[in-house]
This record gives C-alpha cells, sequence and structure tokens, in this order.
C-alpha cells in the first residue's frame, strides 16, 4: 500500500499539513528556525526509495548517501583550508540544506517520471 507513489504523495502531504499546524498554532515561539522540510527528509527517503524501485529497479538511496558523503569530505576539506578551523554548526547547517534540496529534487524528479509512466 505505501509502495503506491499516490499513497505517498498523500503522505508527505498530510505531514507537511500537520507540521505547518503545529508550527504555527502551538510552537510559534519555540520553533522560530524549525524547517519543515528538515523533518521530510525521512519520509522523502522512504518514498524516493519506493519510487526509485518502482522506475529504474533499484534503490539510489545508496548513491545518494556516497554522493552527500563525497560532498561533505570536500566541504569539510575547504573549511579547512581557507577558514583554519571547522565550523561545525555552519557546516551541519550548510550540509543538511543541500541534502534537504537534494532529496527534494531527486522525489521530484523520480515522481515525474512516475507519473509520466503512469499515463502512458
Amino acid at each position: 500500500m505505501i509502495k503506491e507513489w499516490y499513497i505517498q504523495l498523500l503522505i508527505l502531504i498530510l505531514v507537511w499539513l500537520i507540521l505547518t499546524l503545529l508550527k504555527k498554532r502551538f510552537f510559534r515561539k519555540q520553533l522560530k528556525n524549525f524547517k519543515r522540510l528538515d523533518v521530510m527528509n525521512l519520509f522523502l527517503l522512504v518514498s524516493i526509495h519506493f519510487l526509485s524501485q518502482d522506475v529504474i529497479g533499484l534503490s539510489i538511496i545508496p548513491f545518494l548517501i556516497c554522493g552527500l558523503s563525497a560532498y561533505g569530505l570536500i566541504m569539510t576539506i575547504l573549511y579547512a583550508l581557507m577558514e583554519g578551523q571547522i565550523l561545525y554548526k555552519k557546516f551541519l547547517i550548510k550540509f543538511w540544506r543541500v541534502a534537504d534540496i537534494l532529496f527534494l529534487g531527486t522525489y521530484c524528479v523520480l515522481l515525474i517520471f512516475k507519473v509520466v509512466s503512469f499515463f502512458n
């Protein structure tokens, strides 16, 4: 049931709406820097796994993790060379934002491929 792309999309939309409601209604002052997409990464990873298996026949999660690891390594080396030190908070925020964009972009591309193949 969760392997179907439209169920995954509905779950993602529902989680997004719940997080938006919680942030605006209950945790307005406490969570000023809270980004809904940061929480959505877990759900996006599960959806990417099932969609990639359905669209191309294998999971692309290991390739995404390998790419993120290479990006983190390069970013660490550049911080060490340019600034002389590694600022963990700055590093982790930038790294997580890139992971957000990568996971969301991958999910959107896979979803487009699945929808196009669904209607053909």
